[in-house]
């Protein structure tokens, strides 16, 4: 609704990256005509740069994957955008349909909804389909629980806040792909969230025993 303000805000982004390798991300899609719209202007922003002599580089434009629409056309915007990061907190709350600020429904808010889980692995299965890559940013992504099911899945990259690094670099260099694998197997087979962290729980319990 405020093309003046992202133009403003794409021109610096642009003039940016004549210094340095940076990429794009666009949040809140919800359809492939949102991103064509968005590609539209951006190319209005380089026609001008160019016009005006200003030098800019060629960021890579992906966008945020946060709302069950984008979700179930993942394979069409695929094909639009360079990468995929999962916002798994919005994705969470929207297809969950919970307000996890909301005290009398916040219980229901849970990543490993077997629902959610399996529009993450679908997100990831249609990036690589069309040869980009599907990062994750949000709570989920440093879950050790989660780890397991987002190595199997094939996820790209473990967006983390800094005091998570070093944990989350450790709780996925104790995973081989094959146990990962197995484990991931059995928990798409379950129909609900409860069965899915109980299963977790015990199967890491279990294994930090041994």
């Amino acid at each position: 609704t405020r093309p003046e303000i992202f133009k403003t805000q794409l021109r610096a982004l642009f003039r940016a990256s004549a210094f340095g390798k940076i990429a794009i991300m666009y949040p809140m899609i919800t359809s492939v005509q949102e991103v064509r719209k968005i590609k539209g202007i951006v190319e209005e922003v380089k026609a001008e740069l160019t016009a005006q002599g200003v030098e800019f580089g060629n960021p890579e434009q992906g966008i945020m994957i946060e709302t069950p629409a984008a979700a179930i056309m993942a394979d069409a915007i695929a094909q639009e955008v360079d990468f995929f990061s999962i916002g798994t907190n919005d994705l969470t709350q929207y297809t969950i349909a919970v307000d996890r600020c909301n005290e009398n429904v916040a219980y229901l808010y849970s990543a490993f909804n077997p629902a959610v889980l399996r529009l993450i692995r679908r997100i990831i299965e249609c990036a690589h389909n069309a040869g980009i890559e599907a990062g994750m940013c949000g709570e989920a992504a440093a879950n050790a629980l989660m780890a397991p099911i987002l190595l199997s899945f094939g996820l790209d990259e473990f967006s983390v806040s800094t005091g998570k690094v070093l944990e989350t670099r450790k709780t996925i260099a104790d995973w081989s792909l094959k146990e990962a694998g197995l484990v991931t197997d059995k928990v798409m087979s379950m129909a609900t969230e409860k069965e899915v962290t109980d299963y977790l729980s015990d199967y890491l319990s279990e294994r930090n025993k041994k």
